[in-house]
């Protein structure tokens, strides 16, 4: 076998300099961040609910306490249904599932004889979002997308089990 001689052309041997020239600017301009701090370049910050919730609980209490309304007085088919409401009386039962995880008390209203049965979720898991679907003090347009949405109304369940059930 022979070699063959390459032969560039002026022209080539510019574009190949410049190339050059350009990667070892692309590298020397480059700049390593550390992982988690890309917000403060990009302006764009990870969704954290619970700092999300952290100074809305008490308003929250507050607006929900004020529009609840007397379970016993609504039509059970509004029972479970978006609406806040407000419920004493007595517990006669206690339900523990997933693994003591999906606790709920079933409860009598003070002075009820009616065929409603009244049952509360005790958590630490809870179906749904109640209390994210009630409250007004954020809505879904505040966050980016229905996967913040979802942990916004986690977060807030969490708050629940917290301040309202675990003194309980």
């Amino acid at each position: 076998m022979s070699k063959k001689k390459i032969r560039l052309s002026k022209m080539q041997i510019v574009l190949i300099a410049l190339a050059v020239v350009l990667v070892v600017f692309l590298i020397l301009s480059a700049k390593v961040i550390d992982k988690g701090t890309e917000g403060q370049y990009t302006g764009v910050v990870a969704f954290n609910a619970s700092e999300s919730t952290s100074g809305d609980w008490e308003e929250i209490v507050a607006e929900i306490s004020e529009k609840a309304e007397d379970a016993v007085s609504l039509n059970p088919k509004e029972l479970g249904s978006g609406k806040a409401v407000r419920l004493a009386g007595t517990v006669t039962e206690f339900v523990s599932k997933g693994k003591g995880k999906k606790n709920s008390i079933t409860v009598v209203p003070d002075g009820y004889s009616g065929d409603t049965v009244f049952t509360v979720q005790l958590g630490s898991v809870y179906n749904g979002t109640a209390v994210r679907d009630v409250q007004t003090k954020k809505e879904f347009g505040d966050v980016t997308n229905q996967t913040e949405w979802s942990q916004y109304g986690r977060a807030l369940n969490d708050l629940v089990h917290e301040h309202v059930v675990l003194p309980l």
